[in-house]
């Protein structure tokens, strides 16, 4: 069969596969065209040329290929990663809670846009996607137009001279990442390319394709129960001691500790609704909002101690309150406030509990690792993991179980050693 028996054929082949026909043009004899529409009704054409049918047909098979696979680039339409990410973190606050949307908008701005953004988005590989995380990890983020000027360094020796006699800082250079952080970075460009596959601007996702960094397991670090004892007895009197004690007792979280209102708590039936929590706003300030997951919208009931630390803070805002008189800001009757009324900021509590546990000479772990105490201490005596599940609101069991998995075994252990210690038989004295 010649090349015009083949290009023959070719007119006929179905809508979207394109053709192959004679021509003479540039000293070429073959041309194959192709064209397709956008999900937005723009048309596109696209030719190829081959010194035969054949190498005409060839390249319009792989400019099919690209097509499908979402790797084509309309002529004088291309679209940089820069570009779409910048589009797509703006469309995005209308449909992520405030906090994953700063979340989300610092890995665009500070890693995504300054190492992909230059890169034709219908060009980025996975191979790309893994060298940047890569880069993160082991050389820190890249640095930013605003942020050339490094520290200014203690010594002054350490300081350079320009020709004009001038000292010149050092280029500010960003400590590497750790490989969980690169992972978050990976999932917020998932979920953007996500959404260009679906607006069919994309055939697939190459940040799914993309290997995520290894991330060592670390077990979850925890306080023992007299260390939780010690430390709610010598922050008793405290100004966060009733927020240690929840903490500690019921698991909740920080921001969610932080959204509570007295109209959630019933002393009387022994009950806490969670409905809300303190988080960051797309401004940067705090304020309520949504909890983290529908099944964050949970009741738990309250241990005796949560009880006492609560009705030792409603007496202290009372307090707080006459003294304030017409300075008192507390609009949304909030149980954790300030002298003034005004919440308690996350980044205050978690400052203040670290003062108060190097004062109680305890373990180093942060305000949130009282939530893994409270799971532990459940585990230790014997509370089914999917109550546990339940009680901290996670998303599945699966979830608690990856958590405590580490935790489980010590804590069996440490059941055998007691359990081992109370039918010890005692050496009988002599007579």
């Amino acid at each position: 069969m010649d090349d015009r028996t083949t290009a023959k054929r070719d007119r006929h082949r179905s809508p979207g596969e394109g053709s192959v026909y004679e021509v003479d043009a540039g000293g070429h004899r073959w041309r194959g065209a192709m064209t397709w529409t956008d999900p937005d009704g723009t048309r596109h054409r696209r030719v190829v040329q081959g010194e035969t049918s054949k190498d005409a047909r060839d390249k319009l098979d792989r400019l099919r290929d690209e097509l499908r696979l979402g790797t084509i680039a309309p002529a004088g339409h291309g679209v940089t990663v820069g570009e779409y990410l910048a589009d797509w973190i703006e469309r995005e606050k209308a449909h992520v809670r405030p906090s994953t949307w700063r979340s989300h908008e610092t890995h665009v701005r500070c890693y995504l846009i300054p190492a992909l953004g230059m890169r034709s988005l219908s060009r980025l590989s996975p191979a790309e996607v893994e060298r940047a995380l890569a880069r993160f990890t082991q050389s820190g983020r890249p640095v930013l137009p605003n942020e050339r000027l490094g520290r200014r360094p203690k010594d002054p020796a350490k300081l350079k001279q320009d020709d004009q006699g001038g000292t010149v800082r050092p280029p500010k250079r960003h400590e590497p990442i750790s490989p969980l952080t690169a992972r978050h970075v990976r999932a917020t460009l998932r979920v953007a390319l996500a959404a260009a596959v679906r607006d069919g601007r994309l055939g697939r996702n190459v940040a799914a394709d993309a290997r995520p960094p290894y991330v060592p397991h670390k077990p979850v670090a925890y306080l023992s129960a007299a260390e939780v004892r010690k430390l709610l007895d010598e922050t008793q009197d405290d100004q966060y001691g009733p927020v240690y004690a929840l903490a500690a007792s019921t698991g909740l979280r920080l921001g969610e500790l932080l959204g509570l209102e007295w109209s959630d708590v019933d002393l009387e039936a022994g009950t806490l609704a969670v409905r809300r929590s303190m988080a960051l706003a797309q401004n940067g300030a705090w304020q309520l909002a949504e909890p983290k997951s529908a099944r964050s919208r949970r009741t738990i009931p309250l241990p005796s101690v949560t009880r006492e630390a609560l009705k030792r803070r409603r007496a202290v805002q009372e307090a707080d309150r006459t003294a304030a008189g017409t300075a008192w800001q507390d609009l949304d009757s909030l149980i954790f406030t300030d002298a003034l009324g005004r919440p308690m900021r996350p980044e205050g509590v978690s400052a203040a509990f670290q003062k108060a546990r190097q004062a109680a000479s305890l373990p180093r772990v942060r305000f949130h690792d009282l939530r893994h105490s409270a799971a532990t201490l459940m585990l230790a005596e014997g509370v089914p993991l999917a109550v546990i599940s339940e009680w901290l609101g996670h998303a599945g069991i699966a979830i608690t179980a990856q958590h405590y998995a580490a935790v489980v075994p010590q804590l069996r252990r440490d059941a055998a050693d007691a359990l081992d210690r109370a039918l010890q038989v005692k050496d009988q004295p002599k007579d």
